[in-house]
């Protein structure tokens, strides 16, 4: 005879300690389950504003990510659009995603220059939140006159994209990365200039640029212009449609990072 007892102990210990696992899988679960929720609640999102459309789209690489996006406006008198991309992925950078987000708004009501926005929030990260290798990248742009006029500043952003009568101009960062560098400067003024009928402006988060093909190509912000000028004169929720099934179908396997996309355009 061959005693097991020992054997059978050790299999109910295993038992229990999957069971102990399971449930702590299902609480993190439900944990990050909550957190998307949140998370998404910082997603820009798509209204119409005096002379303004907005259309606007935010998916996440994993169940949370760092990209936040704020359309908001100030009573009658202006429209913040503003994309921000947090470094890195997951649960850290959701929270500082989520602490920025609460000083943007904090901070659009006591200026109205988007140059000074984004120099008053890297000095809050640097001095409240920084920590090494961290850093985010945003685009500000304020919408005044019905959304006839707008207001522009980036730092460390990907250009935004300026269609108009069919042709398209980049508007580039005019400082680096924020939250990081002691040093990065503040830019001497926003870039302002006025808006037509049917123009638009495409805000975006690096993960909709840094997608390769089978051949490892990236598409890169000129084959994201390219994407948008061949559905210029489609309806601008045809547009956001037609911008992301362009780098689905260019990507070789899913995207890896998150993306966030604001079109703004004049009525």
């Amino acid at each position: 005879m061959t005693d097991i007892s020992e054997q059978k102990r050790v299999e109910e210990k295993l038992r229990e300690s999957n069971a102990l696992l399971e449930e702590r899988q299902r609480e993190i679960d439900a944990e990050l389950s909550t957190a998307a929720r949140v998370q998404e609640s910082l997603a820009p999102h798509t209204m119409v504003w005096k002379d303004l459309a907005v259309e606007a789209y935010y998916g996440p690489a994993y169940t949370i990510g760092g990209d936040f996006g704020i359309v908001v406006p100030r009573g009658d008198d202006f429209l913040n659009v503003i994309v921000c991309d947090v470094s890195g992925h997951g649960v850290s950078s959701a929270l500082i995603a989520n602490r920025i987000y609460s000083e943007t708004l904090h901070e659009l009501e006591r200026t109205c220059d988007p140059a000074n926005l984004l120099h008053q929030l890297h000095e809050f990260v640097l001095n409240r939140i920084g920590q090494d290798g961290f850093y985010f990248t945003m685009a500000a742009a304020r919408f005044s006159n019905r959304g006839r006029r707008v207001s522009f500043a980036s730092a460390g952003h990907p250009p935004v994209i300026h269609v108009s009568k069919g042709s398209a101009r980049l508007l580039g960062p005019r400082t680096g990365i924020l939250g990081s560098l002691p040093e990065t400067a503040q830019s001497e003024s926003a870039e302002d200039f006025e808006l037509a009928p049917g123009d638009r402006l495409i805000l975006y988060t690096d993960g909709l640029v840094e997608v390769f093909n089978g051949l490892d190509e990236m598409l890169g912000v000129e084959g994201l212009q390219g994407l948008i000028l061949e559905s210029a004169q489609r309806p601008i929720q045809e547009l956001k449609q037609a911008i992301l099934n362009g780098v689905n179908a260019w990507s070789a396997g899913p995207l890896s990072d998150d993306v966030s996309l604001v079109i703004v355009e004049v009525r």
